[in-house]
């Protein structure tokens, strides 16, 4: 059995964000499509979730791999003062369907704030509890699809040559995917 690890970090992103919570930043979506491709490779999964300029994210696989991308993050220029919150070891992923989940900005991460008298999400600020607490809604959360990421991309951000750059290449490891799956498929019904 593989020693499975679960860590939980915050940073502070070095870039500036979008002034509204509606818009997605190009910087967060580059992230997450390089984390996607390069998490499948390692064996990690996990969740990000941005907000106010914070990241918090969850990472799970090998303790090896989860270490080996830690030392990685931890030369990022995109962010600053990783510091991490929790770290376990797991008898199984939680997050199995995910190389990596992006959560937007949930109603529920808002109640949590006013219930808490934050009027920011600054996880530096959180006790356990919250943070607990911030774990459990990204577990619950759904995820909208590529698609839809796509979509309020082009609706809520300015076009720019950069965010349409991130575009094609979204496009084309999801036209990638989808051929990958169906070259698996044709294989499958000829070995049958």
């Amino acid at each position: 059995m593989r020693d499975l690890i679960q860590v939980v970090y915050i940073s502070r992103s070095t870039f500036d964000s979008p002034s509204s919570h509606n818009e997605i930043d190009p910087n967060v979506a580059r992230i997450l499509i390089k984390s996607r491709i390069n998490n499948r490779k390692n064996g990690l999964v996990g969740v990000l979730y941005f907000g106010d300029g914070c990241f918090f994210q969850c990472l799970e696989g090998t303790e090896e791999a989860v270490f080996n991308l830690m030392g990685k993050l931890s030369t990022d220029p995109r962010h600053k003062d990783i510091k991490i919150i929790s770290q376990n070891k797991i008898n199984e992923v939680t997050f199995a369907e995910w190389s990596m989940k992006y959560v937007p900005l949930e109603a529920e991460i808002k109640l949590l704030l006013v219930a808490n008298k934050m009027d920011k999400f600054d996880p530096y600020l959180f006790s356990q509890e919250m943070n607990n607490a911030v774990l459990e809604i990204l577990h619950g959360s759904t995820q909208p699809p590529m698609a839809i990421l796509s979509e309020m991309i082009d609706e809520q951000s300015p076009i720019s040559v950069e965010l349409a750059n991130t575009r094609k290449l979204a496009k084309t490891a999801i036209t990638v995917a989808i051929f990958a799956l169906a070259v698996a498929v044709i294989a499958l019904f000829r070995s049958a």
